[in-house]
């Protein structure tokens, strides 16, 4: 995502400046620690209707636009933080917890713990807000979206097998028709993909080539969260969030979530909120306030009315994160107690991504109206040391190898389910054709999705990719000849049945009038 344009410095509180802003996705380092039971000074910035997080590859150029009278501004943590404190400031928690009855012992540090104002004591570190759920099934597909992250190499994952081109640009890494599984005759997978080979074979996988995002920029941060927005970067929301706003109810229901520590910015949106479940056993109220209904009961409302006091999204947060928690106990009780058993034989990866599967084949199939789930598989930033293409224990094969029995487990494990269900893989860009002298890829273009479900139409390889000579070459790169927007857009229409809003869900692209037929 491209900075935008807005003035360099605040004409706003003073305070000194830090090189980047907290929050985010990616970021090397967060705010400065502060010292046991102090407020946190950063703790105004969770409010995102007035805050937004801008992030570039070289992380010293991140900052903060915030919302003020007088239009958008560029401040740093300290400024933002300040300014938000003064245009809302915050309730005092002795006086809100008088007014919702309580009588025991109220630390500040307790209830007020962390940028998340109260919801780092109060709930397990998994239990991240942000959310939404239906309690009904639709006729809509359950979408899970898979963040591949790192700029995967798609010559890797599924190789030319008959471009000489190809062949000749990577003597070591390289991999040949005789390792590789085969798919149309002209490409093949990655030989660590004997999942996802099943699932072609059965017509459940669809391969697309040459796609990316056009305006790719060979940056992690930027292209991440220029194709998670999916829009100009002057909206506020992710191209899943504006599905989700224009199809069904933004409040009291759980549509949605992001296995993960993070919410993804596909599901960010001022208007709704979606959780972040680091893991389903631990998404919950700690122990502590867990003991008794009326303690929970009035915790519940010390929260709901300090954020209601906070304003903004903030008040929307506390309600729809217990909420959450509320609407997922049983589930976390199973998982708790190690009673979630997957069905069919389905074999996870004991991997964080296996796990996280796991747990998003569990709320699908406990009938609670799931309709999308984000999950990242990462750590395809693969510059040097990728690996032989059968070194069982090299690089790529472990990644590609996880990904592919995620998906696979996942097919398995909600048997019928899986009809109504559709898996989509994204990257931020591809890598460069030419292997580099550290046997590994530098950051390139096009790259390739993977397309699985029920109702894909599978057993067939999508899109086009040119021979892999200099001259069909985009600075070295793969083209992108299939804008990434086009699949999602398909699966929009034919398998979330949103086709109507399609204008809104992706501002400034017009699908083709032929489509691929993915879906």
């Amino acid at each position: 995502m491209t900075t935008p344009s807005t003035p360099s410095s605040p004409s706003s509180p003073s305070g000194p400046s830090s090189p980047s802003g907290p929050g985010g996705r990616r970021r090397s380092s967060g705010p400065r620690a502060t010292a046991p039971g102090a407020p946190d000074p950063y703790a105004p910035l969770v409010h995102d209707d007035l805050v937004t997080p801008m992030h570039h590859h070289d992380e010293s150029r991140n900052h903060l636009v915030v919302r003020t009278d007088d239009g958008p501004r560029v401040m740093s943590p300290t400024d933002a933080a300040s300014y938000v404190e003064h245009v809302r400031p915050p309730a005092c928690p002795h006086e809100v917890a008088e007014a919702a009855g309580w009588r025991g012992p109220l630390r500040r540090r307790t209830v007020l713990q962390g940028a998340a104002l109260g919801f780092g004591a109060l709930l397990a570190e998994s239990a991240v807000p942000r959310y939404a759920f239906a309690e009904t099934a639709t006729q809509r597909d359950l979408l899970v979206v898979i963040f591949v992250r790192g700029g995967a190499d798609g010559l890797s994952l599924v190789p030319p097998l008959q471009d000489s081109a190809y062949l000749a640009a990577r003597p070591t890494i390289r991999v040949t028709s005789s390792q590789a599984l085969p798919l149309d005759g002209k490409v093949g997978l990655n030989p660590a993909m004997k999942g996802l080979k099943a699932l072609y074979d059965a017509g459940d996988l669809a391969v697309v080539l040459g796609a990316g995002n056009p305006a790719v920029r060979r940056s992690h941060f930027e292209d991440m969260n220029a194709m998670e927005w999916a829009a100009p970067a002057n909206m506020r929301s992710g191209w899943l969030a504006r599905h989700l706003t224009t199809s069904g109810p933004t409040t009291g229901t759980v549509r949605a979530i992001t296995r993960g520590s993070q919410v993804a910015l596909s599901l960010s949106s001022p208007s709704m909120e979606t959780p972040a479940v680091a893991e389903l056993a631990s998404f919950g109220l700690q122990p502590t306030y867990t003991t008794d209904g009326t303690t929970r009961e009035r915790v519940t409302t010390i929260i709901d009315q300090m954020y209601a006091r906070a304003g903004g999204g903030a008040a929307l947060t506390a309600r729809s994160t217990l909420d959450a928690v509320a609407r997922l106990a049983d589930q976390r009780a199973i998982a708790v107690a190690g009673k979630y058993v997957p069905a069919n034989g389905a074999a996870y990866p004991d991997t964080t991504f296996g796990k996280g599967m796991r747990d998003i084949a569990q709320i699908a199939k406990a009938g609670r109206g799931l309709e999308v789930a984000c999950i990242d598989n990462d750590d395809w930033d693969m510059h040097r040391n990728l690996g032989l293409a059968q070194d069982t224990n090299g690089w790529m094969w472990r990644r590609a190898a996880d990904l592919s029995a995620g998906i696979a487990a996942l097919r398995a494990d909600l048997g019928d389910l899986w009809q109504r269900t559709t898996v989509v893989t994204m990257s931020e860009f591809g890598r460069r054709v030419q292997e580099n002298g550290d046997q590994g890829l530098d950051h390139g273009h096009g790259n390739v999705m993977f397309v699985a479900g029920g109702g894909v139409n599978g057993k067939k390889v999508y899109g086009t990719m040119p021979t892999l000579t200099t001259a069909n070459l985009v600075q070295g790169d793969v083209p992108i000849t299939t804008d990434y927007r086009q699949v999602l857009s398909e699966i929009i229409r034919a398998r979330l049945l949103n086709g109507g809003s399609l204008g809104t869900i992706f501002p400034g692209f017009t699908p083709r009038t032929t489509p691929l037929g993915v879906v």
